[in-house]
């Protein structure tokens, strides 16, 4: 076998045993909402993109997601009777990424009951209630190019909340409170990284072909 022969196969040797490419994942926190600000919310968070150079990208997961805290106030000028109606309290939450991109949405009602405003009473925290919003969305191979470079992609946050009243006439006042947070995942297969007894077979294998190649010249001059 000619020498330049010798060599190649030893390459292809040490790549057969190099360690395969392995499936590993990063995270990166997502822009978060501090807690306490009153809906409505739109807003614009960052998300960091993913590295090419830490290989290739095969999946993408977005998670994002918000507590809220909600209350009706009430207040019945009526100086002789009672008032009863149903009170009911929604919120929503949307992530939308680049180019419209839809990164899942949510909506929890925080409460819906009969509440009775007594007469002549004035901004009575009349009902209470709270509301987890979520949302995990597997992206499409196709849209990995979005999520790929070396600064942030943008997306918009929208979380709104909806008060609604049915029964008696009662002057009322609906207020919502969020939060958010949230994180991007990256599932990637590393490139193959040649294992410690790789080099060591290509040290003997480079010291083997340069002995070849000695034994070859001393006969050429003999």
């Amino acid at each position: 076998m000619k020498l330049k022969n010798i060599a190649a196969a030893l390459c292809i040797a040490a790549g057969a045993v190099s360690a395969p490419a392995l499936a590993t994942t990063v995270s990166y926190d997502i822009t978060s909402v501090a807690a306490g600000t009153q809906t409505n919310i739109l807003t614009l968070l960052n998300i960091k993109q993913f590295d090419a150079l830490l290989g290739t990208l095969t999946g993408v997961e977005i998670d994002y997601g918000s507590h809220l805290n909600g209350q009706v106030s009430v207040t019945n000028t009526s100086l002789k009777k009672d008032k009863t109606a149903v009170f009911t309290l929604t919120s929503t939450m949307s992530l939308t990424g680049p180019a419209g991109l839809n990164l899942g949405a949510d909506t929890k009602t925080l409460f819906s009951s009969s509440v009775t405003a007594v007469k002549n009473t004035a901004n009575v925290i009349a009902k209470t209630g709270t509301a987890d919003l979520s949302t995990s969305t597997l992206l499409n191979a196709a849209d990995f190019g979005l999520f790929t470079g070396n600064g942030n992609v943008g997306a918009t946050l929208s979380i709104s909340a909806l008060g609604d009243v049915s029964g008696q006439v009662i002057d009322n006042t609906f207020t919502t409170w969020a939060n958010g947070a949230g994180k991007v995942t990256y599932t990637y297969n590393a490139a193959p990284v040649p294992e410690p007894e790789t080099y060591g077979m290509l040290l003997l294998g480079m010291g083997v072909v340069a002995f070849a190649a000695k034994r070859k010249s001393r006969a050429a001059q003999a």
